[in-house]
């Protein structure tokens, strides 16, 4: 479904809406000379004083009636009869039985008024009033509904209709087109204060971007050229040309809302369960108010109750027997409607996965929010979960007094500057600023060999700062190599001994370790950590908390997950290294066997795709592969380890909100049913009128409504909370 269908399935949401008002207030007008009659009948005894009176009020009743229950009405009907025809039974199936008995034993009534002496007290406006209720129900319920996919109509709205398209002949003229128009490889200009609309790079100018309603980040983040930037983000300061990288269906934005709205669309397992208590619950109320009928009328025919507990109003107009029992199985069919027991889920679960995608986390189905809270063990991947995924050189040393020590470090980070290799360039970024200072030498790599799995062998020309780049230029050349240990070793380089101290101690506290030798002697040494990130020791401090056992898996070695491990608080027994993408898997498998646990496995690579799917929650970072997104059961979009506890907290929330909403719907059938019924009337005297209880039961799905919608109120765990 493209972004112009959902457009368009959202303004058929409005029409529905709209239809729906003008249904209701059609009925309502109708309804106010039914009320009028009803007070009158009520307060009056003009039907035993004035039959003829009485007749023309019925009159009335059945021109104002009749339309509202079978015209502004059909709808509940139709929903009936189409239910029937499948065999099974609806909120429809009800409404269409408490109306349309109502309607016939009032115009029964009424031939009998007209043709007999016989004048008896009519239930037109029991029938209109109530299908007035029951459209001003369904009115309500989907404003409701559009509250509750508020946020796919949020996100929805973040791309613009139109771009700037700089066109492709000249590169210069701007033209106004339908976003949908756009095209790979287009470039786009974005003025200061209007969205992106397309998945791209910055192709030129620098800003700052506001990511919040797509990731949920609530800092900007300042891109300048090269830079990614994602469709439906707000520019804020400055011009800038965005080059098209994805469009359509294949932007960020787009793929978010697929996820939502396929969460939304998906079952858990409580639903399922109120689905079968609902498909059983209809035929039972059907049942009970049969039973009711026949009860009241048995009893109203053998004169079992005091005649006095049919009498009411004023002037002790006493109700027939018959009508008396009719009014009892008519507010026991309305009354006892199971709707707030179907709202009950699917309300929150769409509400709870609108909210999550607002703040940067995708969950795919209903039953993966359901299971996330009630997971007990969290798998965690290192590189690129735990960690930052990205080395990073925390400590280098020069050796020796061949070369001066800024030389060294300009010698080698122009080697290192050859590669695209991540050691490669973790040790030239730091090495950097050596190039940028004053006195910095000219650095020239003539030949560079790369020796796979060892490192780099380099033919390096230096010339003295200062000098002058000419064809007379003096240099002066040496042979360079930077690598690991076994690459000097094979050259039969000689190690001082402070650098060969160094690294035993660098590779004991699990560091990766860079060499570099001139000529033959070793003269530098980096060591090089992929770090835990920022928040990662206190997420899994508050997992561990809440009573969660965590633990680590990775393909690095022993003593690389060893340190990462101690870092962030994840015992050695829960560590487990130097693991294949099936040992993940079968890790996941055993936890799940042997600790009879629900477990969840949070990671970013292609290797972690079979764990993903094999555990009962696979997460994935949003910084991840297509194929680990592809796996996973939930998306972490700002690729941070807090928005896991977020999830949780959404997970715990929804939930709860959902079994709430049960106790509601359940306590409220629970208490209607005998009350509605009769059961009760020996004791309270009280008769539920038929349009009370279709109040009763709007009011009753309204609360299971609003009770969802208030998760809209969620707020995500942010890093400054732990």
């Amino acid at each position: 479904m493209d972004m112009q269908e959902k457009t368009k399935n959202a303004l058929q949401r409005e029409e529905e809406i709209a239809k729906q008002k003008k249904l209701f207030i059609a009925s309502a007008v109708l309804s106010i000379p039914l009320l009028a009659a009803m007070l009158i009948m009520a307060f009056t005894d003009i039907m035993m004083a004035y039959p003829k009176v009485g007749l023309g009020i019925d009159l009335i009743q059945f021109f104002c009636a009749t339309p509202i229950v079978f015209h502004f009405g059909r709808q509940f009907f139709i929903g009936a009869y189409t239910s029937l025809r499948h065999r099974a039974f609806t909120m429809d199936t009800l409404v269409a039985i408490g109306t349309g008995c109502s309607y016939v034993y009032s115009v029964v009534i009424l031939g009998l008024s007209i043709f007999t002496d016989l004048h008896m007290m009519s239930y037109f406006d029991t029938s209109g009033m109530l299908m007035t209720f029951m459209l001003l129900g369904r009115f309500l319920e989907a404003n409701a509904k559009r509250q509750t996919s508020g946020a796919l109509l949020q996100l929805m709205n973040l791309v613009p209709a139109t771009a700037q398209l700089l066109s492709p002949e000249d590169g210069e003229t701007i033209l106004e087109v339908p976003v949908s128009r756009v095209k790979v490889g287009d470039k786009v200009r974005v003025l200061a204060g209007c969205r992106i609309p397309v998945d791209g790079h910055v192709a030129e100018g620098n800003s700052d971007i506001d990511e919040q309603a797509v990731t949920g980040e609530s800092l900007p983040r300042f891109v300048g050229k090269g830079a990614a930037v994602v469709g439906g983000t707000l520019n804020l300061t400055a011009t800038l040309t965005v080059e098209a990288d994805k469009v359509g269906e294949d932007t960020m934005l787009a793929k978010v809302l697929r996820i939502v709205e396929e969460a939304q669309s998906t079952k858990p397992a409580v639903q399922r369960i109120a689905d079968t208590v609902a498909m059983y619950f209809v035929p039972f109320v059907i049942l009970s108010a049969l039973v009711t009928l026949v009860v009241w009328l048995i009893l109203g025919a053998t004169n079992a109750y005091p005649s006095a507990w049919r009498r009411k109003g004023n002037h002790g107009m006493e109700t027939p027997w018959a009508a008396f029992a009719f009014n009892f199985f008519i507010s026991t069919v309305v009354a006892a409607c199971p709707c707030a027991l179907g709202l009950a889920t699917p309300t929150a679960i769409m509400v709870g996965t609108g909210v999550g995608a607002l703040h940067g986390v995708l969950v795919k189905s209903g039953a993966t929010l359901e299971t996330v809270c009630k997971s007990s063990c969290v798998v965690l991947d290192k590189t690129g979960t735990i960690t930052d995924g990205k080395l990073q050189c925390v400590t280098h040393l020069t050796a020796g007094e061949q070369l001066p020590a800024t030389t060294v470090c300009q010698i080698v980070a122009g080697v290192e500057g050859q590669s695209t290799h991540p050691v490669a360039k973790a040790v030239y970024e730091a090495l950097l600023p050596y190039h940028q200072k004053e006195d910095s030498v000219a650095v020239d790599v003539a030949t560079a060999v790369t020796h796979s799995g060892l490192g780099v062998e380099a033919t390096v020309r230096v010339a003295a700062a200062g000098t002058a780049l000419t064809n007379t230029t003096a240099w002066t050349s040496h042979t360079v190599l930077v690598g690991n240990l076994a690459l000097l070793q094979r050259h039969e380089v000689q190690l001082p001994e402070a650098l060969l101290s160094a690294v035993t101690e660098l590779q004991r506290h699990g560091r990766t370790t860079v060499l570099a030798a001139v000529d033959g002697t070793g003269c530098f040494l980096a060591g090089l950590s992929d770090e835990p990130k920022p928040e990662s020791a206190a997420v899994i401090r508050r997992l561990r908390k809440e009573g969660i056992r965590v633990l680590m898996v990775t393909g690095d070695h022993l003593g690389v997950a060893t340190r990462v491990a101690a870092e962030v608080g994840i015992p050695p027994e829960d560590v487990h290294a130097e693991a294949l993408p099936t040992t993940k898997a079968e890790i996941v498998k055993q936890l799940q066997q042997e600790e009879r646990c629900r477990v969840m496995f949070v990671g970013d690579g292609i290797n972690d795709s079979p764990a993903l799917a094999q555990a009962d929650v696979g997460v994935a970072l949003g910084a991840g592969t297509e194929i680990a997104i592809e796996a996973a059961d939930a998306v972490l979009v700002r690729n941070s380890l807090c928005d896991l506890l977020t999830l949780r907290a959404l997970s715990r929330t929804t939930v709860r909100r959902i079994y709430g909403n049960f106790v509601w719907a359940f306590g409220y059938n629970i208490l209607m049913i005998p009350i509605a019924s009769g059961a009760l009337y020996p004791v309270l005297l009280f008769q539920l009128p038929p349009v009370v209880a279709g109040a009763a039961m709007v009011v009753s799905s309204l609360c299971v409504l609003f009770s969802s919608i208030s998760i809209r109120c969620f707020r995500p765990v942010r890093v400054e909370d732990l």
